[in-house]
């Protein structure tokens, strides 16, 4: 088959014409993405989902610009990360979040903030966005842009993110059951995942299954589902809602129920014990790479 370079934005509107398609037609899905796929120059939609892994693998590959690899070459060696920081990006497991859903982040005793690992995440972050092809103007930033506007363009960019490195030994043997842990610190899900030595980003994963359901999906317009145990924390927390917030309470959406939850879990002396707010605004540390 043709390598077609196709990017999750492509493949998505190729979805969405499809399920127009279906809509239109009374046609079955499957029939409707093939359909669609041969319209643009694809020979089914099993040809998309190849392309769309190939494009995204070829774009991981490509080397880090220089200028960015001289700048975290140099902070490496000004601030090292510590040895338990670069142990969980090796052989253990981080996730980074955006620095916003960070703030509704609880931590447990099992998990700390990992700030001085920014150029250990920056390695792989910064090669997709510098390769990251514009679906609009065909471009990217490293042909684009010169090396010190792209170096600032890059640490500005890392200011969106806070990242949190696991302390236990056992390490997650999946991303699923990765993506299981790190969901249950907060309503918000991660960006990127580091996973003995792994590198994911969460935005080019088709989707996440837990328990056999479906928790994440880059597909437009998914919806977080409720937790499983929805209904056993509620009977252990409904009774902090008033009646008035009761009644609220059944008239939102499932996935703010469940959201509801945590936060009521939170206020309960033994949540105060598991969880530790994380309220930090992000450290310097990566901003100060500038001056390096």
């Amino acid at each position: 088959m043709e390598l077609i370079s196709t990017t999750a934005t492509a493949a998505e509107k190729l979805k969405r014409l499809a399920k127009t398609l279906r809509k239109s037609t009374r046609t079955s899905l499957a029939i409707a993405l093939d359909a669609v796929a041969k319209q643009h120059g694809y020979e089914h939609w099993k040809h998309v989902t190849v392309c769309l892994e190939q494009t995204a693998s070829a774009s991981r590959s490509k080397p880090l610009p220089e200028s960015l690899k001289d700048l975290l070459d140099r902070a490496a060696m000004r601030s090292p990360a510590s040895a338990e920081s670069q142990k969980a990006f090796a052989q253990g497991f981080v996730f980074a979040m955006d620095v916003k859903d960070a703030e509704e982040l609880s931590l447990t005793s099992e998990y700390a903030e990992c700030d001085d690992g920014w150029y250990l995440a920056a390695k792989d972050l910064w090669r997709g966005l510098a390769h990251y092809r514009d679906d609009e103007t065909g471009t990217t930033l490293f042909e684009t842009q010169q090396p010190e506007e792209l170096a600032s363009a890059a640490l500005d960019d890392l200011q969106n993110y806070r990242l949190f490195r696991h302390l236990g030994t056992a390490v997650p043997a999946s991303l699923e059951e990765a993506y299981k842990q790190a969901s249950e610190l907060s309503f918000f899900p991660p960006t990127h995942i580091w996973l003995g030595g792994k590198f994911i980003d969460i935005g080019e994963v088709p989707e996440i299954r837990v328990d056999g359901q479906v928790v994440f999906s880059s597909s437009p317009g998914f919806a977080v589902l409720p937790s499983t145990d929805k209904r056993t924390r509620f009977e252990k927390f409904g009774h902090l809602l008033n009646a008035a917030e009761r009644e609220l309470f059944d008239k939102i959406a499932a996935q703010e129920q469940d959201f509801w939850l945590f936060q009521l879990e939170k206020q309960t002396p033994i949540g105060q014990a598991r969880y530790k707010p994380v309220h930090s605004s992000v450290r310097s540390s990566w901003q100060d790479a500038k001056k390096i």
